[in-house]
């Protein structure tokens, strides 16, 4: 019945890779998570290697690894990993080396193509495939010349379907919205995508440790946890992103993490298992019982707040799929501190 798993000690001891999303667990707008240093540095001890996965195909590895050496958090450009290079991976094993790819997007996109032994073209007509990423200078001639390549039979690999970018102004048109403009103009999407939630990006930062075990870190349930779920490994889901934990107490079966974290430093911490009852009605998670009651889900007790989430997001998940339990309804708290927390 459980859907959190518990862990008894630190939690990337039981892992060999961390697969790291950036904006929202790494840094927030550029700005470094408070506890995202420290974390970085205590994985080599944990025998957990990190793999920053991006879905940002314009910059490359030694940028961002640059970058986030930048904000004191140790890296390399070897732990990177970016949707360029996956895309620049994918068109390989499609064309083969020698391949003529028209490259619409960054110059670290080109790097990665050249890298992989293809060879760009300015020619859509010549283009045995095209390598689509985002920058703010893609215009609508590159937009055309992607439409033509890709209508005269070339493979189109794509970066990523983000539908927006997160920008100090709010959400911006991000690359899914360009996309979207081919497709219209083509009747159909791209034949392969390399970002989160798809798999190839999952498949290749897996490979980087062959037959280790795998977390995914992120904050975006329908990307970074739903791709983990369709890839077959663990996940860690932190609030210091889009997500919050009363948003996380109504998602689908497909976007439902295996641990929950305030931050990314949740891969130092222990994490209890929430405990059934016989009844499967109540959950105990540290102080705190979650129960069902009719259509409410009840709180109380008192402890670490996040035991107190984890046990209601244990009950709502398995009430919404058992019982028909609608997510959108408040939980109940009985005593003060079950009031705080919900208040919260």
């Amino acid at each position: 019945m459980t859907r959190l798993k518990g862990a008894p000690e630190a939690l990337a001891g039981a892992y060999d890779l961390a697969l790291l999303d950036l904006d929202g667990v790494v840094y927030l707008l550029h700005e470094p998570i408070p506890e995202a240093a420290a974390t970085l540095a205590a994985l080599p001890g944990l025998d957990c290697d990190p793999v920053f996965v991006t879905n940002n195909a314009s910059r490359s590895p030694e940028t961002v690894a640059e970058s986030l050496r930048g904000m004191d958090i140790p890296a390399e450009a070897a732990q990177v990993l970016t949707s360029a290079q996956v895309v620049a991976s994918g068109i390989l094993d499609r064309i083969g080396k020698g391949g003529k790819v028209l490259v619409t997007g960054s110059h670290a996109l080109r790097d990665a193509v050249t890298g992989a032994g293809l060879v760009p073209v300015d020619d859509p007509k010549a283009a045995a495939a095209v390598a689509f990423g985002y920058t703010p200078q893609t215009s609508w001639r590159s937009l055309a010349d992607t439409t033509i390549a890709v209508r005269g039979g070339a493979y189109w690999a794509v970066a990523n379907l983000d539908a927006t970018l997160p920008t100090p102004d709010g959400p911006l048109p991000g690359m899914g919205a360009l996309v979207g403009a081919v497709a219209t103009a083509l009747g159909h999407g791209p034949d392969f995508t390399a970002g989160k939630p798809e798999q190839p990006i999952y498949r290749i930062a897996m490979a980087r440790k062959p037959g280790g075990r795998a977390i995914m870190v992120g904050d975006r349930p329908d990307s970074d946890i739903a791709g983990a779920n369709r890839a077959g490994i663990d996940s860690l889901l932190v609030f210091t992103g889009v997500a919050s934990p009363r948003l996380a107490l109504g998602l689908p079966p497909e976007e439902r993490p295996t641990y929950l974290g305030w931050s990314l430093a949740a891969l130092t911490e222990a994490h209890p298992e929430p405990d059934w009852n016989e009844a499967v009605d109540r959950i105990g998670c540290g102080g705190w019982t979650a129960e069902l009651d009719g259509p409410d889900i009840r709180l109380s007790g008192q402890g670490d707040e996040l035991d107190g989430w984890r046990a209601l997001c244990e009950l709502s998940w398995a009430a919404a799929d058992m019982n028909g339990y609608d997510p959108s309804r408040p939980p109940v708290p009985v005593g003060p501190a079950a009031e705080k927390l919900l208040a919260s």
